[in-house]
């Protein structure tokens, strides 16, 4: 299994969500063409990252997906279940430390509040809200086969991994 450690971004720890939110405000992705985005480098930088985030002493675990996890903060709630409302904090960025999707500037109260099974979302990400409960917090690190693939998306070039660290603030049971 192998992570890397973003060159300018935090590794998981308190004040982590400061930094991140304080980059998403100032941060400017440098984007290069799109010949310099292929699964090959793709896979070099992931497995570049998480070597470097198991050398840190970090417990680096994989899903049956693919997605590489680090649960940082064991929750003590219940888990997801389909058609739960789970409210979650989270931050997004790539590799290069830009981050590309915040809860904190785009949700009214910093958390994101979805219906699990019926909001349309990466693979990766609805991959790791089953393994996530309420209180639990955790980084994960999703390959562009469960993100957005060859495709570009906002800011996010083709073959790019997805790192997320996510704050499972709640889940509602679905009324029965």
């Amino acid at each position: 299994m192998k992570i890397t450690c973003m060159k300018n971004v935090p590794k998981t720890n308190p004040s982590l969500w400061a930094l991140l939110l304080a980059a998403g405000m100032v941060s400017c992705l440098s984007l290069e063409t799109e010949e310099a985005y292929t699964p090959e480098k793709e896979m070099l930088m992931l497995n570049d990252y998480v070597r470097r985030v198991e050398a840190e002493g970090y417990n680096v675990d994989t899903t049956a997906l693919g997605v590489f996890y680090i649960r940082v903060k064991e929750g003590t709630g219940p888990f997801p279940e389909m058609e739960d409302t789970l409210s979650v904090k989270y931050a997004g960025y790539l590799i290069n430390g830009a981050v590309f999707n915040t809860s904190f500037s785009n949700m009214p109260d910093s958390a994101w509040s979805y219906i699990y099974g019926q909001t349309i979302t990466i693979r990766g990400w609805e991959e790791m809200m089953a393994l996530m409960n309420q209180g639990c917090r955790m980084e994960f690190i999703v390959p562009s086969t469960l993100g957005y693939g060859d495709q570009w998306v906002g800011n996010i070039p083709p073959y790019s991994t997805l790192i997320f660290v996510a704050d499972m603030l709640r889940v509602g049971k679905k009324s029965p």
